[in-house]
């Protein structure tokens, strides 16, 4: 809005009182009826013809808070950020930030790369968080099992209680992908502390798989093997994660098979290019 021009000889008395009693009305009248002029002249000086001088009221714009704490609750997004949902992004073209945020948070309390853990994903379910295999399902693939203990090690820890409860596993199915993974978070918890003596040690992305394939073993020399009459059944199941075809799996053999996956179907270098 521009100011008017203002012709000193013709400015009056008359319109000199009007603007007096103008200026002195309320911060909300003058808000009303002058916002262009007081919010943009704070020391503006007119003269009348006696050339007696009339400052107009300067007038100071409250700045409310809630502005100010909405502002606060962005969180900055980082590079892990970009290049996580950049990975998902090759699956599911309009993967929520929630999901991003909640793989990236499961890496880090797990202590594993997110990289690792977003391929897993992508093994284990193709990010459905519907998808069924037998007994198994969702995101991570669980069971009635794995989320029965995901919740008892979940009553452990404060924060995580508040985002996860006992359910039965069809209603599990039907839960959105960030709300199942506190329940794979809590799982990989579960595991991790109990056939991991060192269970603090950052998890490679072969002893983040074998949690969920053989928990048990996650430390042995070989997790299935065509030989060994307690395991072979699983790996005649399971013969494609055998990457060297040596006869046995092992948690290199599965670190291979999530780094295949981070190079081709989730494309990590692309990714962090932001391509």
């Amino acid at each position: 809005m521009h100011l008017p021009r203002i012709n000193y000889p013709k400015l009056g008395g008359t319109t000199v009182g009007a603007l007096k009693r103008i200026c002195t009305q309320s911060k909300t009248a003058i808000k009303r009826t002058l916002p262009a002029v007081l919010m943009s002249a704070q020391s503006l000086t007119l003269s009348t013809g006696s050339h007696i001088p009339v400052k107009v009221l300067e007038y100071t714009p409250k700045i409310t808070t809630e502005l100010a704490a909405d502002t606060i609750q962005i969180q900055p997004k980082t590079s892990d950020f970009f290049n996580i949902k950049g990975m998902v992004s090759k699956v599911v073209p309009d993967v929520k930030d929630e999901f991003v945020n909640e793989i990236i948070e499961t890496a880090k309390i797990v202590n594993c790369d997110a990289e690792d853990l977003t391929a897993l994903l992508y093994k284990e379910s193709h990010f459905k968080p519907d998808v069924k295999n037998g007994n198994f399902g969702g995101i991570g693939q669980m069971n009635n099992t794995s989320i029965k203990l995901s919740v008892k090690e979940a009553l452990k820890h404060a924060p995580a209680r508040e985002k996860i409860s006992e359910m039965a596993f069809e209603k599990f199915l039907t839960l959105p992908r960030a709300k199942q993974m506190p329940y794979v978070r809590n799982y990989i918890l579960a595991m991790k502390n109990t056939y991991m003596r060192k269970h603090k040690e950052k998890l490679t992305g072969g002893e983040l798989y074998a949690l969920f394939y053989t928990p048990s073993r996650v430390k042995k020399d070989f997790l299935t093997s065509a030989a060994d009459s307690a395991t072979k059944k699983l790996y005649k199941s399971n013969a494609s994660l055998d990457v060297n075809k040596d006869s046995v799996i092992t948690t290199k053999d599965l670190q291979m098979v999530l780094n295949d996956i981070k190079s081709t179907v989730l494309n990590t270098k692309l990714a962090k290019n932001g391509i």
